[in-house]
């Protein structure tokens, strides 16, 4: 007879997740509009910076370029003006040195002193202020200082000689007032005189101790100083050339001081720029780079301020850049006679330096202006820019609020779809936190969430089995901890000392101490065991070996007819079961002063010498036991360790232990390690040991559990 199933009912057609969310974002246009938004106010403030960047680059070439033709201009006007007064000086030099020669010479215009000026001998209509300096002097009359010890008497005849200046002074400046301050004579005897006529000098002006004095006669040529004018306290800078007979004899020193303003040209470049733009004369001579990068600055706008102190040097600075290759770049091209600019850090700011050689004179004018003041109407047009991208992002913000008020009305009829069956789930999982493991999640739909619920529903009694059977493996791990041994034995002139690590919580690794076996206390036996495998199952056939050993300690006398006793009982529980133990027996007789061992296929107990340095295996035939019931074991006998001997029972999970390498532990690392720890107590090369291993396997876990019994005897 043919039985008929009951017909399965049909499932409605399933509806993922991902199809609900999917309805609900069509419902929602907020991403794509802030994607488009975001889009478009990236891209408009892109092309807003790469517009500005461009113009920037593009005024700052043209900057460039027009700096470096200003440059240019400037070197060749400072060529010429240096032309002109390095001959107007040799003039005035040549002429002094005539006059001062001459037999007879006659006085010139008026002799005055500076005491005179200072006293009003020249009326102040008579008197004009300088173009340059401003002070206020007669271009009619030259004047005379003289030092302190010079009486007016004894420098009457140069103050004579001298005078035959005023015509030389008069036609020089008349046409180059502009530029020349002053033109002025020092003489070997002290006595200055200078044009045009001023007074205010410092009561202790000496020419002599003067810088520019002092430098041309050292130099025997052309010099260039930079100082303080002791009148005018303004820093100048200041040319000067030895006055020189034809025989050679120094008579002293004509100098023309030049105003640092007036060196530098104006052009419509750096009237726009004026504010900003520092314009300076800058030094590649050797003697002044000193084997540095920087430029010396010798003239400089900056340089033209009123100094109290007339004595003090006034120090020179170098043009500084962190850019030190530029700078080298600079000076190489100022050497080769080329002008250029570059762009490099000044003082924190980025800068642009025009630089132009002065023929001849390893000199160089150079323009430095800072590249944004170049570029600040590209930068005004990128703040424009990007104040319009700021309103559109302003606008886009409109829009993506309307589409956020869209997502919230729509919002909350839509999402409880899918938050009811969360929120159900969430409360079930919630009890069974707390331990309830009958919680249940309520089953909503075919979807996702449907299926989610129905795995919770299937994993709270899997839970249950997994905590019933954690809670089962502590409790093995406990009774396994409490069949080990709490202490090593007290055997006298031994130090004993062990230590059992397990790769799960339990373990079939097993070493005991069986010191009460023997009524008169002369026996104490030592057992370290190994049983096939590990975990639960290992600990359980561990714990029935020990129970026989420990139940038939008693009545057997030695370890030979212990073990065959053990084993026959073992193999009629286990033999079928495919498990055994290997097993190291050793018993210490005190009595006899021997050691007898006795070996169930374990691995063989090692003994180490520090005499000697060796070691020597405890050998013996056995099989493992539980293997066969019929075996007969046999002992082993030697004598009594020796001081300083150290005795190593151990369970093979130690030097088959590998690391990440695959690299097997190894015997010979561990007798390295026994015999570098000989001399300590048996618990610090226990601990040694277990040591070593950790460091050797790097953090891995171990593969099999390792046992270690150490016994050392005491020194002599």
């Amino acid at each position: 007879m043919q039985m008929e199933m009951p017909a399965t009912p049909a499932r409605g057609p399933r509806m993922r997740i991902r199809s609900k969310l999917l309805c609900f974002l069509l419902l929602v246009v907020l991403v794509p509009l802030c994607s488009l938004g975001w889009y478009a106010w990236r891209q408009t403030g892109h092309l807003g910076r790469e517009l500005a960047e461009n113009a920037a680059t593009g005024l700052a070439t043209g900057a460039a370029k027009e700096l470096t033709q200003t440059a240019e201009m400037f070197g060749e006007n400072c060529s010429d003006s240096l032309d002109m007064l390095e001959t107007s000086l040799t003039l005035i030099a040549e002429q002094a040195a005539a006059r001062l020669t001459s037999a007879h010479p006659a006085p010139v215009g008026r002799l005055l002193v500076d005491t005179d000026f200072d006293a009003g001998a020249v009326p102040p209509e008579a008197m004009t202020r300088s173009d340059a300096t401003g002070v206020p002097c007669s271009y009619d009359n030259m004047v005379f200082h003289l030092p302190p010890g010079l009486i007016h008497q004894e420098a009457r005849r140069e103050m004579t000689a001298l005078s035959g200046l005023l015509p030389v002074f008069r036609t020089l400046f008349s046409r180059h007032r502009d530029i020349m301050a002053f033109g002025y004579v020092g003489l070997a005897s002290g006595l200055h005189a200078a044009y045009p006529g001023h007074g205010g000098y410092p009561t202790d002006y000496d020419p002599r101790k003067r810088a520019w004095y002092q430098h041309s006669l050292a130099a025997h040529g052309m010099t260039w100083s930079v100082m303080t004018d002791a009148v005018t306290r303004e820093v100048m800078a200041t040319m000067a050339l030895p006055i020189t007979t034809p025989h050679g004899t120094v008579l002293g020193v004509a100098g023309l001081d030049i105003p640092m303003g007036k060196l530098f040209l104006q052009s419509d470049l750096s009237k726009a720029w004026s504010s900003r733009m520092r314009t300076m004369v800058l030094s590649v001579k050797p003697e002044d780079l000193a084997g540095k990068a920087e430029p010396v600055i010798v003239a400089t706008r900056n340089y033209a301020r009123t100094n109290t102190d007339w004595t003090a040097p006034v120090e020179l600075v170098r043009l500084a850049s962190p850019n030190a290759a530029a700078l080298e770049a600079v000076v190489a091209d100022l050497r080769a006679g080329k002008s250029g600019v570059r762009r490099l850090p000044v003082n924190g700011q980025d800068s642009l330096l025009a630089y132009s050689p002065i023929t001849g004179r390893q000199l160089a004018v150079a323009l430095l202006l800072p590249r944004a003041v170049v570029v600040a109407s590209a930068t005004q047009a990128e703040a424009k820019v990007m104040d319009a991208v700021d309103g559109l992002l302003a606008q886009m913000g409109w829009f993506v609020g309307g589409g956020v008020l869209l997502v919230i009305l729509l919002a909350y009829p839509t999402s409880r779809m899918v938050t009811r069956p969360v929120l159900d789930l969430a409360t079930a999982a919630g009890k069974l936190a707390k331990g309830d493991f009958s919680a249940r999640a309520a089953e909503h739909g075919r979807d996702e969430l449907g299926d989610l619920a129905r795995s919770f529903n299937d994993m709270a009694p899997h839970l249950l089995e997994r905590i019933k059977l954690k809670n089962d493996m502590s409790l093995a791990m406990e009774v396994q901890q409490n069949l080990l041994p709490r202490r090593p034995p007290s055997i006298k002139g031994l130090d004993v000392a062990a230590m059992s690590l397990y790769c799960d919580e339990t373990g079939g690794d097993y070493f005991d101490f069986l010191e009460f076996s023997q009524d008169d206390g002369a026996h104490a036996d030592i057992v370290v065991g190994d049983v096939t495998g590990h975990g639960v199952s290992a600990a359980l056939f561990m714990a029935t070996g020990r129970a026989l050993l420990r139940g038939r300690a008693m009545d057997v006398p030695g370890p030979a007819l212990l073990l065959t006793e053990v084993n026959r009982l073992l193999c009629q529980d286990t033999q079928l079961s495919g498990r055994f133990i290997t097993l190291f027996f050793l018993r210490i007789d005190q009595g006899a002063h021997e050691i007898v061992w006795c070996r169930a296929g374990h691995d063989p107990g090692l003994l180490y010498n520090p005499q000697t340095g060796l070691f020597e295996s405890l050998m013996g035939s056995g099989i493992p036991l539980g293997v066969t019931p019929d075996w007969t074991y046999s002992e082993n006998r030697r004598p009594w360790l020796k001081p300083g001997e150290v005795l190593v029972l151990y369970t093979d999970g130690i030097h088959e232990a590998r690391n990440a390498a695959d690299v097997m532990y190894g015997r010979d690392r561990l007798m390295r390690v026994v015999s570098a720890n000989a001399g300590s107590p048996a618990s610090t090369v226990v601990n040694a040991l277990v040591a070593d291993l950790r460091e050797f396997k790097n953090g891995l876990p171990l593969e099999d559990d390792v046992t270690l019994v150490v016994i050392r005897a005491d020194d002599a």
